[in-house]
């Protein structure tokens, strides 16, 4: 199967994963499209995913037709494969074109060197709580909001983990990870600014990569915001692709 298609699927599904306990939750899945709404109004939230699906432009109608009822932003991503069609049918729609973000991933050739940090974590527990503080204030997003999505998913049993790296029993990063067989994406890259530039992320993250690795992992996906791209590319992560971004009901800006 065409990548940047099948990691397409896979996010799609993972973003449903990661919010699965909201109270407001509300998802619709076709082959190669994905609409979760959070319910919060909070644009990162509540997401869009298209990909070659025979009905994108459709798709994108009842997504944001759902999105307005409720009064919500919608972040919507679309693959190489729509953008162009989808385009047109986006600026009737209202959206707002915000540029590109890139679909990069890891592969299992590459080399990752673990760096050391104090301490990493699984939030659970009270850890999950430390975990959504250092996501809000890193995204300045509501506090109370990441709790009702966030904290409330990442119970036991999910299929999401989160870990949160600490410097002298202090949370200062934290990263969210979604599995899929021998895949794994990585979301909610999260250093709030007076923690960044001392090589917490970068730390945080290759031990996670080391962990997962250990357990058959061999191929991880995320999408970058620009700056978090240098560290990525200094990892090892290539882009496969970039997704046309548009936004409903938010600034362009806003994106996290």
């Amino acid at each position: 199967m065409d990548e940047i298609r099948e990691l397409n699927r896979l996010a799609g599904r993972a973003f449903g994963v990661l919010s699965a306990e909201a109270p407001g939750l509300e998802l619709r899945l076709t082959r190669d499209c994905a609409m979760g709404l959070s319910g919060e109004p909070v644009l990162d939230f509540n997401m869009v995913f298209l990909g070659p699906d025979d009905d994108a432009a459709g798709f994108l109608h009842a997504s944001v037709a759902r999105a307005g009822e409720r009064k919500l932003p919608m972040l919507v991503l679309t693959t190489p494969h729509v953008a162009a069609d989808i385009a047109p049918v986006a600026e009737r729609l209202g959206l707002e074109a915000a540029g590109t973000v890139p679909l990069m991933v890891l592969r299992h050739a590459a080399t990752v060197r673990p760096e050391p940090v104090c301490g990493v974590e699984r939030a659970a527990g009270d850890m999950v709580a430390h975990a959504g503080d250092l996501v809000a204030a890193a995204f300045d997003i509501s506090r109370a909001a990441t709790a009702r999505v966030l904290d409330a998913s990442l119970i036991d049993t999910a299929a999401a983990e989160c870990y949160v790296g600490l410097s002298g029993g202090t949370p200062m990063s934290a990263v969210t990870v979604t599995r899929a067989g021998s895949t794994a994406g990585i979301w909610c890259m999260a250093t709030p600014p007076e923690h960044q530039s001392k090589g917490m992320g970068r730390a945080l993250l290759t031990r996670v990569i080391e962990r997962f690795r250990g357990q058959g992992v061999e191929r991880f996906y995320l999408t970058a915001t620009a700056a978090g791209r240098p560290l990525y590319e200094s990892i090892g992560f290539e882009t496969l692709a970039d997704y046309a971004v548009w936004v409903l009901g938010a600034p362009a800006g806003a994106h996290a």
